[in-house]
């Protein structure tokens, strides 16, 4: 999928960038929501994205802002912030609507990072994974969408 907007409208410029995975907050429509689900990619980006994961789990990295990252597209303005933590909270609700900050000890992202391992490599179309069941909101890594 491409994402485009709006440099110059007077111009007709456009910018255009692949979006290679969509974070979305689904609030209703299943037994399983409230969720934050990741999804819509291929197993090179979920290999990438486990890198980033893998800098959590090392302790190099303390918050990994998804929405922000250049290949994501926020569907409906979700917003993710991952974050090691002393305790595993799992994911909560931010200060604003729509927002969520997933908290996890280095070990809670060591076992996330275990749970995507399959997902790097090609031909797991359809299949879906639950990252973290902790706190309020559980986050779901699925292929298509589905669960």
């Amino acid at each position: 999928m491409v994402r485009c907007t709006w440099i110059t409208p007077r111009l007709n410029r456009v910018r255009c960038q692949a979006v290679i995975v969509r974070l979305e907050y689904l609030p209703d429509g299943s037994p399983d929501c409230p969720l934050i689900r990741l999804y819509d990619f291929d197993h090179q980006t979920v290999s990438a994205f486990r890198r980033l994961i893998a800098e959590l789990q090392s302790g190099s990295r303390q918050e990994l802002v998804v929405h922000d990252l250049p290949d994501v597209e926020a569907v409906g303005g979700c917003q993710l912030v991952l974050e090691v933590g002393t305790r595993n909270l799992g994911v909560i609700p931010s200060r604003s609507a729509n927002s969520f900050s997933c908290i996890l000890t280095e070990a809670g992202w060591e076992n996330v990072a275990d749970l995507m391992e399959p997902f790097c490599e090609p031909g797991h179309a359809g299949a879906f994974q639950w990252l973290s069941g902790e706190g309020e909101i559980p986050l779901l890594l699925s292929v298509n969408g589905q669960w």
